[in-house]
């Protein structure tokens, strides 16, 4: 079989969906030829040159889409992996009728799910909480945390935060509510941060963020479109980061740090509810309420906290992951197929 990698992104709908399964590339492609499929109004830029490519003709609906990939992709030869909220009942039903095989990367856990396989790493859900085929495998947990091989090889490492200097700030890679920018404002009130690096994508479109960086060379400092590598860096240079509760958490637990988290929109809502109850971070809950005054109480309040429960949640993000996500996923496609 080859794979069909199939999501959509942008600066109004964000990137994360692209990203999860750029991650999912680099777990196949040593095993499987493979093609990325997109929308042309996505952020083509962000995909990976080397990347083969293909961009769906602008005429074709979304409910058109199955027809089109079966004229253009047989079923036969593809097995398709889809991260998006659009892939919904009809969208899954229409393929596994076309007798495609399907893997589902699920956020919500709403959807009838009509996919042979259907990956959720939210840590509070079980497969009574999907409605489905009876024959769906269903991947949920950090077993399946979705991260890119270089985090997968940070989360084997150990690390011990007892102090607070440099703060990570990064609302994913379009952050259509301008938060950073309330955040950022917030922590510049506090004297005793020395740097707030922050990250934003090449879908991020507000300009105040960058007004705010020439006003306060010394302390902020913006970074757009890092690589993994260049991001693993920067995480490890800062100790505490502010994140929502979408797969940059996981990746913020796997290179380990006191996290403030919170969600912005529902698809975090499952993972933020899982993140809290097993206690890998502080509790920001719903970041749309936040004034830039906010920020600054919540991360005063963690900077002022006990330095064991820094070290309480450091270990308990030390547990997540098992370091077999490649192995594991391996193994769904082929339990697909047989």
């Amino acid at each position: 079989m080859k794979l069909i990698f199939r999501a959509d992104g942008n600066s109004e709908t964000g990137l994360g969906h692209m990203f999860r399964l750029f991650a999912l590339v680099e777990i196949y492609k040593d095993n499987y030829d493979y093609i990325f499929i997109t929308r042309s109004n996505s952020t083509l830029d962000v995909i990976p040159k080397e990347y083969n490519l293909q961009v769906i003709p602008e005429s074709i609906e979304i409910n058109e889409e199955p027809i089109w990939l079966e004229e253009n992709f047989t079923s036969n030869e593809y097995f398709i992996i889809a991260d998006g909220y659009h892939f919904n009942s009809n969208y899954q039903l229409a393929l596994k009728n076309m007798g495609y095989k399907l893997m589902y990367i699920d956020d919500l856990a709403k959807e009838k799910m009509y996919a042979d396989i259907v990956v959720n790493h939210s840590l509070t859900l079980t497969p009574s909480d999907f409605e489905g085929s009876k024959d769906t495998i269903y991947a949920l947990g950090a077993k399946y945390a979705v991260l890119r091989p270089s985090f997968l090889q940070e989360a084997s490492q150990k690390r011990e935060i007892n102090s607070i200097k440099n703060i990570f700030v990064c609302f994913g890679g379009a952050d259509f509510y301008n938060l950073t920018e309330k955040c950022v404002k917030g922590l510049l009130k506090l004297k005793t941060i020395d740097k707030i690096s922050v990250v934003v994508g090449s879908a991020y479109k507000h300009k105040e963020i960058f007004d705010l960086e020439k006003d306060n060379k010394d302390k902020i400092t913006i970074h757009k479109s890092l690589s993994e590598q260049d991001m693993i860096k920067l995480m490890k240079n800062c100790q505490l980061a502010i994140v929502p509760t979408s797969t940059i958490s996981y990746e913020i637990c796997a290179v380990k740090m006191v996290v403030l988290g919170g969600y912005y929109i529902d698809n975090q809502y499952n993972i933020y509810k899982g993140f809290v109850e097993n206690e890998l971070i502080y509790a920001a809950e719903d970041f749309n309420e936040y004034t830039p005054d906010d920020f600054k109480s919540q991360v005063d309040m963690i900077l002022n906290d006990d330095k064991n429960n820094y070290h309480l949640k450091i270990n308990q993000q030390q547990k997540l992951f098992d370091g077999k996500q490649k192995t594991h996923f391996l193994e769904l496609i082929q339990q697909a197929i047989c």
